[in-house]
């Protein structure tokens, strides 16, 4: 049999492996990211400082985000030593030492930490530098192009600190005021995860 016969026989299904293994589609990476709205799914750390007419504290959280599910689990000086607040579409949850609460949204279940409603949904967007498509608001840019003023929902917020991660400048410090009452979301790490196919 003649051998030189044998090899484009042997490698036919080469194309079509390089093919297919071409047509799938890959999730895309951190590092690709060249838009904050890309980002669905994050990790990230720092410190939640809060006042109101009556009282103030602060904690260090820990945040994971998921587009259905989001956690984040505070430690410090919040009265309840940690707590973790989980919530997904519909649903939320409470969890301190002291006990257990549940509600529609994670920004009814924030008042027992900070004594006020947080709005825990728009901080979604907040974070990530982005306008909450759920309530009017006016904003202003910085000369970078970057979210820098935002009245929303009763709060003006002021994004004074960003840093580029990946590709992408994020913010590191955002101060807000409704009133009485502030807080300060200061990210010490923001770590952006590959978005599922």
């Amino acid at each position: 049999m003649n051998k030189a016969a044998l090899f484009p026989i042997r490698l036919w299904w080469l194309p079509l492996a390089l093919f297919l293994s071409a047509c799938q589609q890959a999730p895309v990476a951190p590092t690709d990211f060249t838009r904050a709205e890309q980002i669905q799914r994050w990790e990230m750390n720092g410190k939640l400082g809060y006042r109101t007419a009556d009282d103030g504290g602060s904690a260090s959280f820990d945040w994971q985000q998921a587009p259905r599910y989001g956690e984040i689990r505070f430690s410090g000086p919040l009265g309840f030593g940690s707590a973790a607040l989980t919530w997904q579409p519909g649903m939320a949850r409470l969890e301190t030492s002291q006990g257990e609460w549940q509600a529609r949204t994670p920004g009814e279940l924030a008042w027992h930490l900070t004594g006020f409603w947080l709005p825990v949904s728009a901080l979604e967007y907040w974070s990530r530098g982005l306008i909450w498509p759920g309530a009017p608001a006016q904003s202003q840019d910085n000369e970078a192009g970057q979210l820098s003023h935002l009245t929303q929902l009763g709060w003006d917020l002021e994004f004074d600190r960003y840093e580029t991660v990946g590709r992408v400048a994020l913010p590191h410090r955002i101060k807000a005021h409704q009133g009485a009452n502030s807080f300060t979301l200061l990210i010490r790490e923001w770590q952006p995860l590959p978005n599922q196919p």
